[in-house]
């Protein structure tokens, strides 16, 4: 039945409470969500509309308070009139715009309610006001991180703008918050872009260990998620596409360009995108093979049950061998145990696993149990094959019914408990979704990870775990650093839109620059001036700040270290006063002119030290200047005349600190008060 999709116009001549009662009154009549929808309840099951793509577990709408999820079973239903309100804004939104998740939206509800109740004796959204949707926002920060905390928010202010254009509510004007959104992921550097790096992309570790794993599984399960591993580090995929594939996914292609077969896979992107063969980078082809190759083997028994089911509905599947119990109008508790499952018993009692599979599925015994005659016919086959009959996937025989592809084409198809430790069963098949993928890679307090299986940790000793969406951000990330266009990118990665490669690209600054330095001089991957720029034209950080020697130039006395494309010269040439310049032992020309300096230093003491007798102005200045630089030639000479000291040393004044800057500005102003031109302040 098609939805009814009635819209809610508020009148004007009403108050806010008969338009209130009238939205609610629209939304009970409404057909979204079902027609046989218990409006009233606490909990919506709504698996049938907001269903995450292959993903087996039930979709709720709980309109309880904090805290909520799984387990907390014991919160308080909202107040009413508020859960009628958030009953009647689910359903007529979702009407108007589907979603997929309401977990940010319920948030909020929840938030808002609290928010009411703190100080309102009627918790109705009619009473809402700024400060309400304000404290909402405050619990709604407090309750989650950032990104959750900053949706949340997001659907409060959506629910003051539904009152204010709907006139539910006294609000001057819808509410806004002042939570930023996450933090910009364009950012390459600096320890939260290296985190957020680190947290989005898989470890090499446990890429060389999925690998290993592939290689050697025996088990159905380990062979079965390492080979859906290698189909994700194959081409930039999301987990429900893999599991989607068709059995007939596999395409070669041979290229005339470059003279090779290549290798795809047919894929049906859930996104937006348009279905594309998504084709295989040349080194992961074979993986990619083997991986499919894998899989149908494991699938291939449960393609069959599927088969058999599309043109026997309502008929058990048995394999030849069982065929001749169709005919029994009562079977044994060993048949039934033979009928039901694949495997054979663990302690070869295939009587007591038949009888506790019929007790738990209230299989009645249609014969009386006799002592004496314990393995008679007690169980209709009628009854069992009904029992087993209804273990069939949603929506079979389609498994997407929009697209017409089945589950007997399912590439990825297993018969039930066949990659568990548990008893496979023979008839009954299921598409195992993401969540148990990631719980094999991930683990859970009741599933040992597949890495932990196999004895693998990270290099520190943690924990070794991955995610399937890591392999789409690391494959996208390599794309980047290959230099892939922008629209390649899209399209290999099956996205509706460019502008979303961003969210995938965790190129760091190091790429970046490792990427500008293999281009140097390279005419192929740059053009321009880059080419012609020699390639050993650049250096790391770490190696720059290790040279002590950037630049240099002949002075008198030696050579000045000074790099003067960064600062002018602060000293105007006294050099002997500056810890940038150096002599070189061995320098006949320079040890002359500094022996030469050495005079004419001693000579200028003796002066200023006359002049100080004569009590001079300023000779005092001139008397401490001249010491300090004759004791420093002095010193300089002493190691030039040293024989223990070999030629072409190079000889650097140690405790030589040049003035600083606001010395040199410091100086002037006291001689100037000392001149009476200033003013001492």
């Amino acid at each position: 039945m098609s939805k009814k999709i009635l819209i809610f116009t508020p009148l004007k001549e009403k108050t806010m409470e008969a338009n209130l009662e009238g939205f609610i009154e629209l939304a009970r009549k409404m057909n979204t969500f079902g027609d046989d929808l218990d409006f009233d309840a606490d909990a919506w099951d709504v698996t049938d509309y907001v269903r995450l793509k292959r993903r087996n577990s039930k979709s709720r709408i709980v309109f309880r308070g904090f805290p909520s999820g799984r387990g907390f079973n014991d919160a308080k239903s909202l107040p009413q009139p508020f859960q009628d309100f958030a009953k009647a804004y689910c359903r007529y939104d979702y009407a108007l715009s589907p979603y997929t998740t309401v977990s940010a939206r319920l948030a909020a509800l929840r938030a808002l309610a609290v928010a009411l109740e703190e100080s309102e004796d009627c918790i109705t959204p009619l009473r809402a006001t700024l400060l309400h949707f304000d404290k909402a926002c405050s619990i709604i920060e407090e309750r989650y991180r950032t990104a959750s905390a900053f949706m949340g928010a997001e659907e409060l202010k959506r629910i003051s703008r539904f009152l204010v254009q709907h006139q539910l509510c006294s609000l001057p004007t819808a509410w806004n918050h002042h939570l930023k959104s996450p933090e910009d992921k364009e950012r390459r550097v600096g320890p939260t872009f290296d985190s957020n790096r680190l947290a989005r992309l898989p470890s090499p570790e446990s890429l060389s260990a999925i690998a290993e794993i592939f290689g050697v599984a025996q088990e159905p399960g380990d062979v079965f998620t390492s080979s859906i591993c290698a189909l994700l580090a194959s081409a930039p995929s999301r987990i429900n596409e893999v599991l989607s594939v068709s059995i007939n996914c596999e395409v070669e292609e041979f290229d005339s360009k470059s003279d090779r077969l290549l290798y795809g896979l047919r894929w049906l992107p859930s996104k937006g995108g348009k279905p594309q063969v998504k084709w295989v980078v040349q080194s992961m082809a074979s993986v990619a093979q083997e991986a499919v190759k894998k899989i149908r083997a494991i699938s291939e028994p449960a393609r069959e049950v599927a088969k058999w089911y599309e043109v026997n509905p309502d008929k058990l599947f048995l394999p030849p061998e069982l065929e001749t119990l169709r005919e029994c109008q009562y079977l044994t508790s060993a048949q039934v145990g033979m009928i039901v499952f694949a495997d054979p018993p663990l302690n070869g009692n295939n009587t007591r696993r038949g009888g506790d599979w019929c007790r738990k599925h209230n299989i009645p015994e249609r014969c009386a149990y006799d002592p004496k005659c314990k393995d008679a016919p007690r169980f209709a086959f009628k009854d069992v094959e009904l029992a087993l009959t209804k273990i069939k996937p949603k929506g079979f025989p389609f498994l997407d019914r929009e697209r017409r592809i089945k589950y007997s084409n399912a590439l990825c198809l297993v018969r039930r408990n066949e990659l568990n430790k548990m008893a496979t069963y023979r008839s009954a098949i299921v598409l195992p979704d993401t969540g148990y993928i990631q719980t094999q890679l991930t683990g859970s307090p009741s599933v040992i990870n597949i890495f932990d299986r196999f004895g693998y940790a990270e290099k520190d000793g943690g924990k070794m775990q991955i995610t399937t969406h890591q392999f789409r951000h690391y494959l996208n990330t390599v794309a980047q650093m290959g230099g892939l266009s922008q629209l390649d990118v899209a399209k290999w990665s099956g996205r509706a839109k460019i502008t979303h490669n961003k969210c995938y690209d965790h190129q760091s600054d190091r790429d970046v620059l490792a990427l500008a330095r293999s281009a140097l001089g390279d005419p192929e991957k740059s053009a321009g001036h880059v080419p012609s720029i020699p390639v050993n034209s650049l250096v790391t950080r770490d190696q720059f700040a290790e040279l002590q020697i950037l630049t240099a130039h002949t002075t008198d006395l030696g050579y000045c270290l000074h790099d003067f494309s960064m600062l002018p010269c602060q000293l105007h040439r006294d050099c002997l006063s500056c810890n940038e310049h150096v002599c070189v032992k061995g320098d006949a020309v320079r040890e002359r002119a500094i022996r030469q300096h050495r005079q004419e230093t001693q000579s200028l003491l003796q002066q200023a030290l006359k002049a100080l007798g004569e009590e001079e102005f300023g000779a005092n200045r001139w008397v401490e200047h001249q010491t300090l630089k004759l004791k420093r030639l002095d010193e300089l000479c002493v190691i030039l005349d040293d024989p223990s000291i070999p030629v072409d040393t190079v000889i650097r004044p140690s405790g030589v600190l040049p003035v600083s800057r606001l010395q040199q500005l410091i100086d002037p102003q006291h001689l100037a008060i000392q001149l009476g031109v200033l003013k001492k302040i």
